[in-house]
């Protein structure tokens, strides 16, 4: 359930931008992206992920600025900042301790309980995540500055059969690794 409704807005901007304009489809997306957020925060006890806090910050800041300044340039770098934040955070996961204890890659933080790799593997896996969210926000930006008529589709398909696609490789990858039940 929680995936489908981060879907929501991503769909409610397609058929608006579709149907209407780029500046209707920013007003449908700040709408949705809030009342989706809003329903997260509900289902999980009153609080939202670091994620999803990052997520709905930077879609309503650019989507803000798209409507008050009426220049879409903002909503077509929303993605791109996201992607390129995120990759970021995997980067300096790898060497700021936010725990007591050993300092833990975020990939090890997020996906321990489930898989068991050494420290280094973690690590690897960080910076592979982090090549994954500066590559796909830079063809992000390819497609909204250098292929604009492209850009709402890619947003929506190749965006997300990228990320499907790399997920999946991530668990062919990381099945070898799986702990098992006792």
């Amino acid at each position: 359930m929680k995936a489908f409704l981060d879907f929501i807005p991503l769909l409610v901007f397609f058929y608006l931008f579709k149907t209407q304009d780029v500046f209707v489809a920013t007003q449908g997306l700040l709408l949705s992206t809030t009342a989706v957020y809003a329903l997260h925060f509900g289902m999980q006890k009153g609080k939202l992920e670091k994620a999803q806090w990052i997520t709905l910050f930077l879609t309503v800041g650019f989507g803000a600025l798209t409507l008050l300044l009426h220049d879409d340039i903002f909503i077509r770098w929303k993605s791109t900042a996201i992607n390129w934040l995120f990759g970021v955070i995997f980067i300096i996961g790898n060497y700021i301790n936010f725990g007591k204890g050993e300092p833990k890659a975020l990939t090890e933080r997020m996906l321990g309980s489930v898989f068991e790799m050494s420290h280094a593997q973690w690590q690897k896996l960080a910076w592979v995540w982090a090549a994954y969210f500066f590559i796909l926000g830079g063809v992000h930006l390819w497609f909204a500055f250098v292929w604009p008529e492209y850009w709402i589709d890619f947003k929506v398909f190749g965006s997300m059969a990228i990320t499907l696609a790399f997920f999946v490789g991530n668990f062919v990858f990381l099945r070898k690794f799986m702990k098992q039940q006792p």
